[in-house]
Parts: C-alpha cells; sequence; structure tokens
C-alpha cells in the first residue's frame, strides 16, 4: 500500500464527529473533531473541550516507519517530532491510533504506554 492510498482512506475513512481513535490504553478513545486533509484534531480533554492535532506529516513519517521497521514506538515519533511531542505526548497515540484505525498496525501494551505494529 502506498502513501496516497493511506493518505486517501485518511481523508475518507477519519471522518468526524462520528469517528474515535483508540488510546494508548487500549480502551478508551479520543473524538475526531475536525480533519481538514493537513491536521486532524481529537478532544483530548475527558471533561473539558480540550484537543489537540496532528499532522498529515505526522502520520505518514509513522506509516514509513512502520512499513520499514515493522514496528513504531515512541522514541520513533519523539525523533522527528520532539517538540510536538513535549506539547503533548498524546499526539504519539493519537497518530498511532489512525494507523489502528485503518488497520494497518495493531497496538501492543507496553507497561503505562504502547507501541504500534504492523499487521
Amino acid at each position: 500500500m502506498t502513501w496516497q492510498t493511506v493518505e486517501r482512506r485518511i481523508k475518507n475513512t477519519i471522518v468526524p464527529p462520528n469517528i474515535s481513535i483508540l488510546k494508548c490504553n487500549g480502551k478508551d478513545r479520543r473524538r475526531v473533531v475536525s480533519n481538514n486533509g493537513n491536521n486532524i484534531s481529537m478532544k483530548t480533554g475527558v471533561k473539558t473541550a480540550q484537543t489537540k492535532a496532528i499532522t498529515y506529516s505526522m502520520i505518514k513519517y509513522a506509516y514509513n516507519t512502520l512499513i520499514s521497521k515493522k514496528c513504531f514506538d515512541s522514541n520513533n515519533f519523539r525523533y522527528k517530532f520532539q517538540s510536538e511531542y513535549d506539547a503533548g505526548p498524546c499526539r504519539y497515540s493519537m497518530v498511532g491510533g489512525i494507523l489502528v484505525e485503518l488497520g494497518i498496525a495493531r497496538q501492543i501494551a507496553k507497561g503505562q504506554s504502547c507501541y504500534y505494529e504492523k499487521i
């Protein structure tokens, strides 16, 4: 599968407000509030309306890492997006959750966190 195919699937599948993305804990989900073709915003607060956004370039990097290494973890994400991770570590699981939702990866629990393995 090419990135262009994945990108098309993101645009067609990750459609707010009726989709939620699995969190790293493996049971809770984040509701998608917007997908404009460049950024995807998700609700992050349980009791607030706070949102965080990820970019398609983050997802592309995760996808390419997953294809080449067969897995994607928070170290991979921080390598390329350290400042974004520092501002909101949940962005890592938001990116991985998109790949899970598309059936490209499976989430593997790892202590209090997780990583993503290519299906």
